[in-house]
């Protein structure tokens, strides 16, 4: 019983230490900006779509020389290793071409994910990486390993690499994040070790 107790208090203590999983954007823009051509940047509410999106508010912005989505808001999520980095993008207009990628970052080391089609994305699409060396890649210049930038990044986003996205349309995404939380499965893991003792 002296077990179940203490267990029972750790999982609860650690519950103040989970991570914010996902940003689904109905507060706000959360420090969110879309970058145009490497200079250009539009941040803000400019960005912010109170609906319309996957469900309730997304963010919006113009799919013609964008470079990324993108912020530094960062220190909800805490130490993300071992999570799914996910999005939802629906792209909206004419002629719009170009692939995009999740990226994180810390102190100019940058990972980036598997590549998608962003013209597919016709519907709210979600895409999903897990967060290891299969599914991404250093860009160049770096030189930390991935484990040390997942553990506290100060960067992250829709990375639209040197080849921009274009066309006459908007590119919307919400529900940013990573699923499982890192902490969710660490209280996962105390559980099973719960069941376990009393047994």
């Amino acid at each position: 019983m002296r077990k179940l107790v203490l267990l029972t208090m750790l999982c609860c203590g650690l519950t103040g230490f989970v991570c914010a999983g996902v940003e689904t954007f109905n507060g706000g823009s959360a420090n969110w900006n879309y970058e145009y051509g490497l200079s250009n940047i539009t941040s803000g509410n400019k960005l912010w779509r109170n609906g319309g999106g996957n469900p309730g508010a997304h963010l919006s912005g113009s799919s013609n020389n964008l470079y990324k989505i993108w912020t530094h808001n960062t220190e909800s999520y805490g130490d993300i290793t071992g999570a799914t980095m996910t999005v939802d993008t629906k792209i909206k207009g004419v002629d719009v071409t170009g692939t995009a990628q999740l990226y994180i970052g810390r102190e100019n080391t940058y990972y980036i994910s598997s590549t998608w089609d962003i013209n597919l994305d016709i519907d709210w699409t979600t895409h999903s990486f897990n967060i290891d060396t299969a599914n991404f890649t250093r860009w160049s210049g770096g030189s930390e390993s991935l484990g040390y930038v997942t553990k506290s990044p100060d960067e992250m986003g829709v990375f639209f690499g040197t080849e921009f996205a274009h066309g006459n349309g908007k590119i919307n995404i919400d529900n940013f994040g990573f699923v499982p939380e890192p902490a969710t499965l660490l209280l996962l893991g105390l559980g099973g070790m719960l069941f376990q003792y009393e047994r």
